[in-house]
């Protein structure tokens, strides 16, 4: 379907755009010229709700909370909360000290000064570290494969980056991508885990059956599958005892 004529919903000028979102396939409510338009509009939309600058002063400078704090009051992110305040212009305290009374304050002792952990504890995370495939740390020890390059290294997989790079970006990788994406009903064929939701947008993976050395198999639909995030790295995972999805050597 082609671009059609719509209006910015900040400005009102006239647009021409995509009126169907293409993932979703639902309807898009607003228009904007840039993201200019986009965060005039952002802010109308947000003093509508009672967010606006003498609000933000009052929250801020009167009452004396900070950015974390008013943006689990207002069910935001505390960084986009720190950005409403610098946009505005309001005087922002400087971070740490007497300002945040619950912050590592200057000349504080600290706590744990002084103190070791039990053996029962030392034994405890010897076990975690061990359990997760990491050599514990040990006074004199050196990091096992500190030095280790190249072939000599066992994530070494013959230097294919640049040849990945020239793979990812063909004609027939894209082709190959769209074919497993309708196979597999943009559906994560290891949890069934759908894709077009909000929380799982943006968070699938293409995964190699068998390893991407194998270079006839590379852009092969048939060696290929769609796994969410989370179970691609199950895939490559110690966890993965039966070897789900892997056929000879992990890619």
């Amino acid at each position: 379907m082609p671009k059609q004529s719509c209006i910015c919903s900040q400005c009102g000028a006239q647009l021409k755009r995509w009126l169907i979102n293409g993932v979703t396939k639902k309807p898009i409510k607003n228009f904007f010229c840039d993201t200019g338009c986009k965060g005039k509009w952002q802010i109308k939309q947000r003093e509508a709700l009672g967010f606006t600058k003498e609000w933000l002063i009052d929250q801020y400078i009167t009452q004396g909370k900070d950015a974390n704090q008013i943006a689990r009051e207002v069910g935001r992110n505390g960084k986009r909360v720190w950005e409403w305040i610098t946009d505005y212009g309001i005087q922002t305290r400087p971070r740490g000290g007497s300002t945040m009374p619950h912050s590592f304050q200057k000349g504080q002792i600290n706590p744990f000064k002084g103190k070791k952990h039990s053996q029962e504890t030392k034994d405890k995370l010897s076990a975690m570290a061990i359990a997760d495939g990491r050599v514990p740390w040990g006074k004199g020890n050196e990091p096992y494969w500190r030095g280790v390059t190249g072939d000599k290294h066992p994530s070494f997989k013959g230097g294919l980056t640049p040849e990945r790079q020239a793979v990812y970006s063909s004609r027939e990788w894209v082709d190959a991508v769209k074919i497993v994406w309708a196979r597999d009903n943009a559906t994560c064929q290891c949890c069934g885990k759908h894709h077009n939701t909000e929380a799982n947008r943006g968070n699938f993976h293409i995964h190699h059956i068998v390893t991407f050395q194998i270079k006839e198999l590379q852009v092969d639909p048939e060696n290929l599958v769609l796994l969410c995030k989370d179970c691609h790295k199950f895939v490559h995972s110690k966890k993965n005892v039966n070897k789900q999805f892997i056929k000879d050597q992990k890619c």
